[in-house]
């Protein structure tokens, strides 16, 4: 689904490079690094708001540089860790946004687009915040509708940044098994970046980290929380 060979990720200069990592659909990894280690470039990559420096990206078997705007917001979702809300933007009207892709010139939503709203509304039951306005909400419940937008907007490929930040301990596992769930079930590539080492290496067991000492993405499987701080955060 996501293919990353050969690739060099940074700005004006290298942050990490890549040899040859394949992310399949049905799977789902956690993103694992310290601050600055360059997670949230590698999101900025995959979203094509950033070039690699070298190497290649594909996503679906296509050059991720090949696709249009329109193109790639059908291929790849993105959740960010924190976003502000326009005031008096209801729940509603925001889960709705999901499906612009996919809109007319007027974006209006087609019955098909209405019945996956209701789909995804149903499965987080989040039915009691619709008429809710977004900036009245907690960062824990903005961040759920956030997700719910991302799914709602139907990619094969999910990527999320800190999803489980301001979430309490229920609500976080909440999330992390309905995103295990998803990737099987409607066979999503789901890449999401976590601090939380514990609830990550209880429910995930594919892992990407950016090795520390060599400046390198890694794909692994089944880490140890040791080998994990040890490669990631060079603690040991």
């Amino acid at each position: 689904m996501i293919h990353l060979k050969n690739c060099t990720i940074g700005y004006s200069s290298p942050l990490f490079s890549i040899d040859d990592i394949l992310l399949k659909k049905g799977s789902i990894y956690a993103l694992i690094g310290s601050n600055g280690a360059g997670k949230s470039t590698l999101f900025s990559t995959l979203t094509n708001q950033l070039s690699t420096l070298s190497g290649t990206i594909t996503i679906a078997s296509q050059p991720l540089q090949s696709y249009k705007l329109k193109e790639i917001a059908k291929k790849v979702a993105f959740v960010q860790s924190k976003t502000d809300y326009p005031d008096f933007l209801t729940v509603e009207a925001y889960l709705a946004l999901g499906r612009t892709p996919y809109t007319n010139t007027f974006g209006r939503l087609a019955k098909e687009d209405h019945e996956i709203i209701k789909h995804i509304i149903k499965r987080l039951k989040i039915e009691e915040f619709l008429p809710k306005f977004m900036h009245k909400l907690s960062d824990g419940e903005r961040q759920i509708m956030a997700i719910a937008s991302a799914l709602i907007q139907e990619t094969p490929v999910l990527l999320l940044d800190e999803p489980t930040a301001f979430l309490d301990y229920g609500n976080r596992m909440k999330i992390i098994k309905f995103l295990k769930e998803i990737a099987v079930t409607e066979e999503k590539c789901i890449l999401f970046s976590s601090h939380d080492l514990e609830l990550c290496l209880e429910e995930i067991n594919q892992f990407l980290y950016i090795d520390q000492a060599e400046k390198k993405l890694i794909l692994a499987n089944d880490l140890t929380k040791e080998a994990l701080l040890e490669r990631a955060f060079n603690l040991y």
